[in-house]
């Protein structure tokens, strides 16, 4: 680790140091045992330390955006090369923090790398358009904001971190940051590397309770929020006091759809990685599953199968692990996973086994709710395509839909007609830096990466000259 602080012990970053104060200490709960752990203490930000960082920020705020792209891209460039050199010790918080396999938390990091070099190729490319009409010359130029407050979920806290910290600094934003409070030690380490990066007050991590976001998203230019369809509305009725922009990236009941003609091995693959990575700890995983008629039993088996191979690790907390038990009790389910690590082996934690209800009514909880666990419900079969569309759309939420077949005029017409904000056809949960991600009605507002994630983060000013 070539961090500036053991890492072990972390505060509000702000003014790039760490600040310390014992009276709100907090000890981070390991969710693959369900108890604390003395190593890693997190020492937890007040509205003060808010304060102080959005001085702070509107401080640095004027030296940053007058940077050169260049140099934001530079910067970028260097903090994603400091990430990469920490990479095993980043991956090792990140599982301790979130309880996942190895494997996924090392996708999360890799996937950050990625995320802030894409985005460093946009810091010097802020574009805007010209046209000459008649007597008048007119331009757009896209502005920073100035101060953008960042609000992240705990499912992938390193990632929605670099998904909102990289375009938001590339425009010539400060940025203040809140990470969930289960999960602060990744966003906290990465502001470490940035130490000798970043200017201090470009960049403020404060881990803390909802009563510190609210803080936040309180003195900002811009506010941007991933986390459940409630709290998002909270936010945007807060947000509506100042007409605040924002961005929300909230929940989702997300459909897949299975033609008939589909390759039914490789689309249950799928289907079960959607469903049960992370441990279903995920806004676009797959939680509704309509099957054309002929091959409902076959495409069933083969999810069964999936499932008993499934990998994953434990949900977050006691709260979400209680919440997804009241839900497994509402149908027998048709089938519950086999898989070691998904039983309680290494001592307790938080661990749910993959759970499948099939025969479930469009109108039941289980077909209508977010979850947020390893649970699937398969819906009763379809027998004709538009149907199956309609009833994929009844969800209030809009954000990720699938759908599996081999005719493309099909699988495409299904697409184009399905009202979510992202469709993977023929695969599923694969999301390159270049595609905005945002969904639609109850799921958000706006995109994360992009180049609509760095429009998000800017302001478009017109200028208009007589000739």
């Amino acid at each position: 680790m070539s961090g500036r602080k053991a890492w072990n012990s972390l505060g509000p970053y702000i003014r790039g140091q760490f600040q310390t104060s014992i009276s709100r200490a907090r000890p981070i709960i390991n969710p693959s045992t369900g108890k604390s752990t003395s190593d890693y203490v997190v020492t937890e930000a007040t509205v003060d330390h808010v304060k102080e960082a959005l001085v702070s920020a509107r401080q640095a705020q004027a030296s940053w955006q007058s940077t050169s792209g260049s140099e934001r891209r530079d910067a970028l460039l260097g903090w994603a090369d400091a990430l990469a050199r920490n990479r095993d010790a980043m991956t090792d918080l990140e599982r301790l923090q979130t309880g996942k396999p190895r494997e996924d938390a090392e996708y999360e990091i890799n996937d950050t790398i990625e995320c802030m070099r894409y985005f460093a190729g946009y810091a010097d490319k802020l574009f805007g358009h010209s046209m000459v009409d008649n007597t008048l010359h007119s331009i757009t130029l896209r502005e920073p904001y100035g101060v953008v407050g960042l609000v992240v979920s705990f499912n992938y806290p390193l990632m929605l971190a670099g998904w909102k910290l990289s375009p938001a600094l590339a425009a010539g934003n400060c940025v203040v940051l809140k990470p969930a409070p289960q999960t602060p030690l990744t966003a906290l380490a990465l502001a470490d590397l940035a130490t000798d990066i970043l200017p201090p007050g470009v960049l403020s991590v404060l881990p803390g309770d909802a009563e510190v976001g609210r803080a936040v998203m309180d003195g900002v230019d811009k506010a941007s929020f991933t986390g459940s369809t409630r709290a998002g509305q909270a936010i945007m009725q807060q947000q509506a006091q100042r007409l605040t922009p924002l961005t929300l990236e909230c929940g989702g009941k997300n459909p897949v759809i299975v033609l008939k003609d589909a390759d039914i091995q490789e689309a249950a693959g799928h289907v079960a990685l959607g469903a049960f990575s992370n441990a279903g700890q995920n806004c676009c995983a797959v939680s509704r599953v309509l099957i054309e008629r002929s091959i409902h039993d076959a495409f069933v088996d083969a999810v069964i199968q999936e499932m008993d191979r499934a990998v994953y690790g434990p949900l977050i907390d006691q709260n979400q692990y209680n919440r997804v038990q009241d839900y497994l009790q509402q149908q027998k389910p048709a089938h519950v996973g086999t898989a070691p690590s998904t039983q309680q082996t290494i001592g307790g934690g938080f661990f749910v086994p993959a759970t499948l209800f099939t025969d479930v009514p469009d109108d039941a909880p289980l077909a209508t709710e977010e979850i947020f666990g390893p649970v699937l419900s398969v819906l009763e079969p379809f027998d004709d395509i538009d149907s199956a569309i309609q009833r994929a759309n009844k969800s209030p939420y809009g954000l990720a839909a699938g759908v599996f077949g081999k005719n493309q005029r099909q699988t495409h017409h299904v697409a184009s007609k399905l009202r979510t904000g992202y469709v993977w056809v023929n695969t599923y949960n694969i999301m390159p830096p270049y595609n905005p991600f945002g969904g639609r009605k109850l799921s958000g507002i706006g995109n994360d990466l992009g180049q609509a994630a760095l429009d998000e983060f800017t302001f478009v000013k017109s200028v208009v000259t007589g000739l």
